[in-house]
């Protein structure tokens, strides 16, 4: 029996949405803005607190697979049509736009022809484009689901402390690859927490499906801003001025902590949203739901469209150009997306599976 659809989720997926496109453009100033100029801490917030963003979606992606997987039959079949399904909807887009944007790459400038085999490699690694990899480690995280719906069901520490396994395995993986560099592509354990934490959320989520307190809302959010801003200074001071407030052990931890409770704190606005919101803003969140895998892939090629449209000469045409260059992008993304997607509607290979827009009014 199909479980009923979590609505609170879309709003977590459309702030993570934002916020890619947000770090993307704001990124020019991370390497332009000069470190003792009054506007780099406003901009090292914008590009740097707001990294949490990948974590969402990792998280967004556990919760809702073993949201619905955990209680079914674990057979072949079942499997069999997971896998026909995610891979088709992800792997299709991934690799439609991998080709367009080595084409893209290459007309534009950014980089030269490097033959057939190096497009292979490209495309095997997530590197066709600098956005792509995470797609890679969302299939390693999609084929492994089986196995790690297979522990939850055999094992009740995992049942019980998903949550807590993801985090030591995660933890481990970041300090050991650190001393060792065993793995240098993108790889699943760099988001092993988050999608833990994700899946525990989405095996607990009867339990958890309810807004917090006042005060526990107020101490959540504090704890998150102030590990999040504890994360953000010392990336600053160990990697801009090579003078770290902590030792690496404290501050992948930090960091860990600060996505994990971004993930939650946003899961639980979610909540209250969609109790509280009106119906028309409820709609636009819904019409951004469906287009952000598209949002991912497409808004690269027209940031940088823009941003050779845009020059600026002066200063202030730089700041200036930054805020006008995000709200450019944002729509005309949304509007590409959506001209495709009412020209092409079973178009699964552009942006994955999205509803017919005629049957869903979207």
């Amino acid at each position: 029996m199909k479980k009923e659809r979590i609505e609170s989720l879309k709003f977590m997926r459309v702030v993570a949405m934002n916020l890619v496109v947000l770090i993307h453009v704001t990124a020019v100033a991370s390497s332009n803005v000069p470190v003792d100029h009054f506007l780099y801490d406003f901009y090292l917030m914008l590009n740097r607190f707001t990294r949490f963003e990948g974590s969402v979606f990792v998280f967004l992606s556990g919760l809702v697979l073993f949201y619905n997987y955990e209680d079914r039959p674990f057979t072949l079949k079942t499997w069999l049509s997971f896998y026909r399904k995610r891979f088709m909807f992800i792997l299709g887009p991934y690799i439609f736009w991998s080709l367009f944007y080595e084409a893209f790459a290459y007309f534009m400038g950014i980089r030269p022809y490097m033959g057939i085999t190096a497009i292979v490699q490209n495309l095997l690694s997530g590197t066709s484009y600098y956005q792509l990899y995470f797609i890679m480690i969302l299939v390693q995280l999609f084929f492994l689901t089986p196995l790690f719906v297979f522990f939850i069901k055999k094992s009740v520490f995992m049942y019980k402390y998903l949550f807590i396994v993801g985090f030591i395995l995660e933890f481990a993986y970041v300090l050991l690859n650190k001393q060792y560099d065993w793995i240098s592509y993108p790889f699943f354990m760099v988001y092993i927490g988050s999608f833990f934490f994700g899946g525990w959320v989405g095996i607990h989520y009867q339990r958890l499906n309810n807004l917090l307190s006042k005060k526990a809302m107020a101490g959540l959010s504090l704890l998150t801003v102030g590990l999040g801003l504890l994360y953000t200074y010392d990336f600053f001071y160990r990697y801009t001025l090579k003078d770290p407030l902590v030792n690496y052990y404290v501050f992948i931890m930090v960091k860990m902590l600060f996505f994990l409770l971004a993930c939650y704190l946003l899961f639980k606005i979610g909540i209250w949203v969609e109790r509280s919101a009106h119906s028309s803003v409820l709609a636009i969140i819904e019409r951004l739901r469906i287009y952000s895998f598209g949002f991912y892939l497409v808004h690269p090629f027209i940031l940088v469209i823009w941003g050779r449209i845009l020059v600026p000469e002066t200063w202030l045409q730089f700041n200036l150009f930054i805020f006008i260059r995000l709200i450019l992008v944002l729509g005309c993304t949304y509007l590409f997306i959506r001209a495709l997607h009412l020209m092409f509607p079973k178009a699964w290979f552009l942006f994955g599976n999205l509803p017919d827009p005629k049957k869903h009014n979207v």
